[in-house]
């Protein structure tokens, strides 16, 4: 059998068709309307200029009908909210000052660190709770939170956390731990433990993410996603590699341990170790 020009025009329309099927752009499959258009063409016996403007009318036709129906309909899709997006009107804290001069910021979000901006082009101070307005790619813009919200955020079940102590109820016990009688706190296995310093530990039902929100600044500091600290439990501390700080945590038989904090948040922290 002897190929004839509709022959090749259909061949190159399926040829096409296939290249479509593998790379979406909505071109090949205009390009194969186009063909297929000119295979009408060479079928109808016309000249080499009628068969070329038969694929310019087709692949024209696929240009402006085809794929802005496929968009519109075929390919139409309903929003999902990611992990990212649903970051807009979250709360936050600030872990380093955000500054739009030195373009420096950042806030952490349920334990993630974030680049920051404010929205208002003011400086928002270290320890500050900010709502994210805006996520542009890794970088969050923020405003400063309202009180009425952070208070909302207080829990008032069990584990409760009031302005100076944490209300811990076993069982049908209340039991009062005054902030200042705390020297740290850490998550294992997903549960918050409370160590004092008279070394007793309590559970409480919170995470470090929740707790982190509400107490005071100047007495607790969130090192990284395992320890909120305080000063009476830091023995020393130094620069590690990478910007990071490594800080010795006195222990109860007089040894020590050792905790990273992040480059991100050194700054912040040395500058709550060294707020009196």
């Amino acid at each position: 059998m002897e190929f004839e020009i509709w022959h090749w025009w259909i061949l190159a329309t399926i040829v096409f068709v296939l290249l479509e099927i593998f790379i979406p752009s909505f071109v090949m499959i205009s390009v194969a309307i186009g063909c297929f258009f000119a295979a009408w063409g060479a079928v109808l016996h016309g000249p080499v200029a009628l068969q070329i403007s038969f694929f310019i009318i087709g692949t024209l036709t696929g240009f402006l009908g085809v794929k802005p129906f496929m968009v519109k309909y075929a390919y139409r899709k309903k929003s999902v909210r990611t992990n990212a997006s649903g970051l807009i009107g979250r709360i936050g804290k600030v872990v380093e000052e955000i500054n739009p001069e030195t373009r420096t910021g950042c806030v952490a979000i349920d334990g993630d660190l974030w680049t920051a901006r404010s929205e208002t082009g003011n400086t928002i101070l270290l320890s500050e709770k900010v709502k994210v307005i805006r996520l542009d790619s890794i970088i969050v813009t923020v405003q400063p939170a309202g009180e009425n919200h952070i208070h909302a955020e207080i829990p008032k079940n069990i584990g409760e956390v009031n302005s100076d102590k944490f209300l811990i109820r076993i069982g049908n016990r209340t039991i009062y731990i005054k902030y200042e009688d705390v020297l740290y706190l850490y998550s294992k296995n997903k549960i918050t433990h409370i160590l004092t310093k008279e070394g007793k530990r309590f559970v409480h039902d919170e995470s470090l993410d929740r707790l982190n929100t509400w107490l005071p600044s100047e007495m607790f500091f969130r090192a990284n996603r395992q320890f909120i600290l305080k000063k009476d439990i830091i023995s020393e501390y130094k620069s590690a590699n990478n910007g990071k700080i490594e800080v010795f945590l006195k222990t109860q038989d007089s040894s020590t341990k050792s905790i990273s904090v992040s480059r991100l948040k050194a700054h912040a922290f040395r500058q709550w170790i060294n707020y009196t």
